[in-house]
């Protein structure tokens, strides 16, 4: 049977014990018992498969973090070697080589890229043509705003319900 039979099934055994002529019944609270502890059997299982995906969950986040380890490494890598042939195709004075899988150029271009002190550059340039900043409501203090009386147009309090777990 589902979860949501058994508290059906709790829910109308639960109704008829509130006729005075069933609440003490013993068959009947023999029944909201059978079937309280059926749901109770349910909901430890069904916490069960809950703890296993967590674990799959875990170990996932664990591979995604070695893999992303990994790509780091080879991209640094990747880029060493790539400046590797830069600096020796500047040093030999070739800038050109064509070969049948490939054709590989040299430039150096003027300009052509930004470097930033970023600290220092914030510290002096607050222009907004110069900078880009993302606003974001802060629901901590949104929170704490509310809880204090304070009317905010967009946000308000509402009730949630928690499921633990321990």
């Amino acid at each position: 049977m589902k979860l949501y039979e058994i508290s059906e099934n709790y829910s109308n055994i639960a109704d008829l014990l509130k006729n005075p002529e069933l609440a003490e019944n013993p068959d009947v609270i023999g029944a909201l018992e059978a079937i309280e502890d059926e749901f109770n059997n349910k909901a430890v299982n069904t916490v069960k498969a809950i703890k296993m995906v967590e674990s799959d969950i875990d170990t996932i986040d664990g591979e995604i973090k070695r893999l992303q380890a990994m790509k780091k490494v080879r991209q640094n890598a990747l880029d060493s070697v790539k400046d590797y042939l830069k600096r020796n195709m500047a040093a030999t004075g070739i800038f050109k080589i064509e070969s049948p899988l490939f054709k590989i150029s040299y430039a150096e271009r003027q300009n052509a890229a930004v470097e930033l002190d970023e600290e220092l550059f914030l510290a002096n340039n607050l222009n907004e043509d110069l900078v880009s900043v993302k606003i974001t409501p802060s629901k901590t203090a949104i929170k704490k705003a509310l809880e204090a009386g304070e009317q905010i147009i967009g946000a308000r309090l509402v009730d949630s319900q928690v499921l633990m777990i321990r």
